[in-house]
């Protein structure tokens, strides 16, 4: 298998890096990206950390601190060099960040009217359409009533535990605040963990009905570092692993590995597609990300 290399993880685009990871710019001109610090321990009212695209370097302008991607890989997930490179040893290969990136669409004056259990014919459609057994999309999700520029939507729910939702229809995906994972406890010994709803129904649909069987779950519904949910997982006996195959997965996967017993990274059983439910949807297809079917 190929390894993700430092020459590898440098390529890769800074401003396209901090997409897949949920930070966006607060403003943009010419070449530079301006964003509130993501850095630990800086301020996080004023853009002060600036990311020179053309150079592919950051650098961040009250503690002057700069580098390239794997400088700042090194920050964010709070791991020494030694600790980067044996992510990098394990890792299965190298995925670029578009490939599996969170295509959000700004939420602008959506306003959510009611929630109520599913039961528009069209979200059953596209429910089927991504290979989700309509009984278990019901157990966990709803439909939202929502307006948006004085029209009236209907759109697949997902509750995050801070009272924001996840909302999804076929061409586009809201981020409804305020966001935070979604933790849900059966009581179970094992965590499966996910970064978003449609792979956690994936896998409710493949390995179990939606009452019996099944572990606990936490849905990231957002590309979050590992220590932000590391405590969270802690406690379980065994981890499941089921995120992207893009930086961030690979991020995440190695370092709860690297760091706490019983984590298992599931990525390779759908190696070659962006996540679970993309493998599930193209399996048998040649959509399969760069440098997998031999191009």
């Amino acid at each position: 298998m190929e390894h993700l290399s430092f020459e590898q993880l440098s390529q890769i685009d800074i401003v396209d890096f901090l997409a897949t990871i949920d930070i966006h710019p607060q403003k943009a001109k010419g070449i530079e990206f301006s964003y509130f610090s993501p850095l630990p321990d800086h301020r996080a009212d004023q853009p002060t950390f600036i990311v020179d695209r053309k150079r592919n370097r950051w650098r961040e302008t009250t503690s002057r601190q700069s580098g390239t991607l794997f400088d700042l890989v090194v920050q964010l997930y709070n791991c020494t060099i030694s600790e980067l490179r044996e992510m990098l040893r394990k890792g299965h290969r190298s995925v670029s960040q578009h490939d599996a990136a969170d295509d959000i669409d700004p939420a602008g004056d959506i306003t959510i009217l009611e929630t109520r259990p599913i039961h528009s014919a069209f979200l059953d459609r596209y429910l089927w359409s991504r290979r989700i057994a309509l009984s278990v999309a019901h157990f966990f999700c709803l439909e939202a009533c929502y307006t948006r520029a004085g029209q009236a939507y209907h759109a697949l729910a997902f509750r995050c535990d801070s009272g924001g939702y996840e909302l999804y229809t076929q061409r586009h995906h809201y981020r409804i605040s305020h966001n935070s994972p979604t933790h849900i406890i059966r009581q179970s010994h094992s965590i499966a963990v996910f970064r978003d709803v449609f792979d956690l129904l994936t896998f409710a649909t493949i390995f179990a009905s939606p009452v019996q069987g099944l572990p606990d779950f936490l849905v990231l519904n957002a590309p979050v570092p590992f220590h932000a949910v590391g405590a969270l997982i802690k406690s379980y006996r065994y981890k499941h692993l089921f995120l992207p195959n893009d930086p961030a997965g690979l991020a995440f996967s190695n370092l709860a590995i690297a760091s706490q017993e019983g984590c298992h990274d599931h990525r390779t059983l759908y190696q070659g597609y962006a996540t679970l439910n993309d493998w599930v949807c193209r399996i048998g297809t040649t959509h399969l990300l760069p440098g997998i079917n031999g191009s």
